[in-house]
């Protein structure tokens, strides 16, 4: 048991790296005695393989646990916090072990929102600062063209993103960025952006996904005037959006929509 309180030990070590996987697999591999052992967790509809043992995993992400079982076949499975699982083949003897593994866990939640927040203050920080920017900019009379110009150059920079602007006919006028974005854009029934409403990866439907995620589109932004659609912003980008950052995103439309309809000429 010596040699397993030296590897928990490690663990608490490396708790937050990707070293902490690997142990990991290999003590559990021993308490269980097991052939098979995979640590994997759920993320955003997908299930990640942390660490295998004995298996060799034909992808790194699963649409769904039932596939990866299908796979292993006949495995015990521990459920962790932090939306971890344990799936083996053998017993664990030692339930201590799994008391421990729960601490772990837990702590490893803990840290990952923490750096989670640290990450998100220092991006929301940076949009700030440029929000503060824009309404300097756009406080005074601009043409409409330059409004569009700044609108498309900012969200591109604040949010670390492709941004498209499309007409009302839904044709594509311009884009700054280098992800792929549709020349022409397709809305679907019930989305009524002719009365300003904003849509984000979070409301879409499964429908819109299937067609909005090929082009990692993950919010599209009306712009009325005098209660007239004239642009749909379109953002892009390969990583979500937080929530905090959503946040953001919906006031600065909400004060750019303000400056559109009071300077833009």
């Amino acid at each position: 048991m010596e040699y397993n309180k030296n590897l928990i030990y490690q663990l608490a070590i490396y708790l937050g790296t990707p070293s902490f996987y690997n142990l990991l697999g290999d003590l559990l591999k021993d308490e269980s005695k097991s052939e098979k052992v995979v640590i994997v967790r759920a993320e955003r509809d997908k299930w990640i393989i942390l660490d295998a043992k004995g298996f060799a995993p034909e992808k790194l992400a699963y649409d769904s646990l039932e596939e990866l079982l299908i796979k292993l076949e006949d495995v015990n499975m521990h459920k962790f916090p932090f939306n971890t699982y344990v799936l083996f083949d053998g017993q664990f003897e030692d339930k201590a072990i799994l008391r421990i593994l729960m601490m772990l866990f837990e702590k490893e939640a803990e840290l990952y929102e923490k750096y989670r927040l640290e990450t998100i203050i220092d991006r929301l920080s940076y949009q700030l600062a440029g929000l503060e920017n824009l309404i300097k900019y756009l406080s005074k009379q601009i043409k409409e063209e330059d409004f569009v110009e700044a609108i498309l150059g900012s969200l591109s920079e604040m949010f670390f993103s492709t941004v498209a602007v499309y007409s009302p006919e839904k044709q594509l006028i311009k884009k700054v960025g280098k992800l792929t974005v549709p020349d022409e854009l397709e809305l679907f029934e019930g989305m009524n952006l002719e009365k300003g409403d904003g849509y984000y990866t979070f409301n879409f439907t499964e429908e819109q996904k299937l067609y909005y995620d090929v082009f990692n589109i993950k919010c599209l932004l009306p712009y009325l005037k005098h209660g007239e659609l004239k642009y749909i912003y379109v953002i892009s980008r390969d990583t979500p959006f937080e929530k905090e950052e959503t946040e953001i995103l919906e006031t600065i439309k909400r004060i750019t929509q303000f400056f559109f309809e009071e300077n833009a000429i």
